[in-house]
C-alpha cells in the first residue's frame, strides 16, 4: 500500500475470539441449510460473506492468522494491490501485527454475492483508515474473491484487490515557474499539439483545450497531479533553464511531450 510496506496485504487480519468465530461458522452453516425462500437464502448467504470478510480484514492489524488459515483454500491465490501474487503459505507467513506507531482499520461495504452453486463470486469495497505516527491516511479499495463450497461452509480459492484512484492533496510549493509552463506541447515527431497548459486565477490547468482542461494539483515546483486521472505531469527544463517538455507518468510508463515554440509576434 505505502512505502513503509506494512500495507493492506499485511493488515487484513481479523481478531475475533474463539467464541465469535464459532458463532460465525455456526450461523453461516445453519443459514445455508435452513429451508425458506430463495430471497431469504440469498440474504443469509450474503450476510455470511459480509460477516466473514469483515472478520478476515479485522484480523489483519492484529496479525491473527487463525481465521485466514481456516478460510483460505489450500491452493488459494492472492493478488495484492501492488500486483504481488502469493499463495496461502506465503500470505500467512507475511501476516504480522502492525508495528508500533501504526494503526489501521478496514470497513467492508456494498458487498454482493453471485451464487453459482459449487462456487460463489464475492465483490465488495474496502474503506481503510490508517495512522502512521499520527499521520492520517484514507484509502479505498475494490476487491473480487472466488469461493468454493466445502461441506457446510466455504473456502476462498482466489482473492484480488485494487486501489481506487483519487486526487492527491496539493502541497504548498514555489509557483514562480508556473507562467513559464503555459503553452502547447506535442509528442516528438508529431505535428499537432496534444496538451495545453493554462494559467487561470493563479492556478494551472492542463488538457487538450481550455474548455476541458482540468486542474494541475501541485506536488513540487515542477511536478503535478492531473486532477481526475492517475497521471503525474513533470515539467522539465532544458540546458538553458527553460521549460522544454512535460513528461506524463502514466501507469508506470513515461510519455514525453515537447514544447511547441510560440509563434513570433505578428505572425
Amino acid at each position: 500500500m505505502r512505502g513503509c510496506d506494512h500495507s493492506i496485504r499485511q493488515r487484513r487480519r481479523p481478531s475475533p475470539g474463539a467464541r465469535g468465530l464459532g458463532t460465525v461458522l455456526l450461523t453461516g452453516s445453519l443459514a445455508l441449510t435452513l429451508p425458506g425462500s430463495a430471497a431469504a437464502a440469498n440474504d443469509a448467504l450474503q450476510a455470511w460473506f459480509q460477516t466473514r470478510t469483515q472478520a478476515l480484514f479485522d484480523a489483519v492489524a492484529a496479525g491473527d492468522r487463525a481465521i485466514w488459515d481456516q478460510t483460505l483454500d489450500a491452493g488459494c491465490m492472492l493478488t495484492s494491490e501492488d500486483g504481488e501474487v502469493t499463495d496461502k503459505a506465503k500470505f500467512l507467513a507475511q501476516l504480522r501485527p502492525l508495528p508500533p506507531g501504526f494503526r489501521g482499520k478496514i470497513v467492508i461495504r456494498d458487498l454482493t454475492v453471485r451464487d453459482l452453486g459449487a462456487t460463489a463470486v464475492v465483490h465488495y469495497w474496502m474503506d481503510e483508515s490508517e495512522t502512521i505516527f499520527a499521520q492520517e491516511l484514507k484509502t479505498r479499495y475494490v476487491a473480487t474473491d472466488t469461493w468454493r463450497r466445502s461441506g457446510a461452509t466455504w473456502r476462498a480459492v482466489a482473492m484480488q484487490v485494487t486501489v481506487v484512484p483519487r486526487d492527491l492533496e496539493p502541497i504548498a510549493t514555489d509557483t514562480s515557474a508556473w507562467p513559464a509552463m503555459v503553452g502547447s506541447y506535442r509528442y516528438p515527431g508529431d505535428t499537432q499539439p496534444r496538451y495545453r497548459v493554462f494559467l487561470r486565477d493563479g492556478k494551472l490547468f492542463g488538457g487538450r483545450d481550455e474548455k476541458t482542461a482540468s486542474a494541475l494539483i501541485p506536488l513540487a515546483p515542477l511536478v503535478f497531479h492531473q486532477q481526475g486521472s492517475i497521471h503525474l505531469m513533470v515539467f522539465v527544463k532544458d540546458a538553458a533553464g527553460e521549460i522544454g517538455e512535460v513528461r506524463e507518468l502514466h501507469k508506470y510508463n513515461e510519455v514525453r511531450l515537447v514544447r511547441v515554440p510560440p509563434r513570433p509576434a505578428g505572425s
